[in-house]
């Protein structure tokens, strides 16, 4: 794999295959050569054709959005080992997890010798704001709450973070790398904003300091995915000569 330095714009782009069926998402993939890696989230795992998907998928780079909730170890442990063994990865934790939960998922990654799947952790969904914040937590500042919760799961030891929004350089400046950024809620210049209260475009989110994107929608509901994802694909190349 190469370095996140070197790594071509092509392979930062992740293609959520928001989808209700493992038909569809087999569609989806065949419809977009020119994209190497896709997000699984818990619509396809409701299926129940997860393990067939992944199989399927060997020759892809999978994202397993699932965000694991805390549960004892040797849960955490199984469902690390099945991530690993199918290749997974990105794996989202909870954010709820606590973090000898997250230690525990960390520890036994270590123990195959592998660096894959990366620990992902949530601090605040792309689909709450301030708003949100305030009503759930009774805080004020989204900025200090998603930066002590990033922090925590770092230290405790995910690889990364999902980040949104201005979250995304507010993440990068206080996390330099190999800590890694993944970036929902991209959407391009005339796109929807579907369900997401913190968004921006792919080239801003590159400029922000995000090293992976999360695109679903604009890209599945397009007349030519594939046309759509080479789109992205460009203007994230530019950003990235830019940076």
């Amino acid at each position: 794999m190469d370095s996140l330095d070197d790594l071509p714009a092509a392979n930062r782009l992740i293609v959520a295959l928001d989808v209700p069926t493992v038909e569809d998402a087999l569609r989806a993939v065949d419809a977009l050569p020119n994209v190497s890696f896709f997000k699984i989230g818990y619509q396809l795992f409701m299926t129940g054709g997860l393990p067939r998907l992944l199989e399927l998928l060997r020759q892809k780079q999978i994202f397993l959005d699932l965000k694991v909730p805390g549960d004892i170890a040797n849960t955490i442990a199984a469902v690390v080992e099945l991530c690993a063994t199918a290749g997974v990865r990105f794996l989202t934790l909870s954010e709820s997890m606590p973090m000898p939960a997250i230690r525990v998922a960390r520890d036994t990654r270590n123990a195959r010798h592998s660096t894959t799947p990366k620990l992902l952790m949530v601090p605040f969904l792309s689909s709450l704001d301030t708003t949100d914040l305030h009503e759930i937590t009774g805080e004020q500042d989204l900025e200090t709450y998603i930066l002590r919760r990033a922090h925590r799961a770092i230290e405790n030891g995910c690889d990364g973070i999902i980040a949104s929004g201005e979250a995304i350089g507010i993440c990068r400046r206080a996390f330099a790398h190999p800590v890694i950024i993944v970036s929902p809620g991209i959407r391009p210049a005339g796109a929807s904003a579907n369900d997401h209260k913190r968004f921006t475009s792919p080239a801003k989110a590159i400029q922000l300091g995000a090293d992976y994107l999360v695109v679903g929608r604009p890209i599945l509901s397009a007349p030519s995915p594939c046309e759509a994802a080479d789109r992205i694909i460009e203007e994230m190349n530019g950003a990235l000569h830019s940076r």
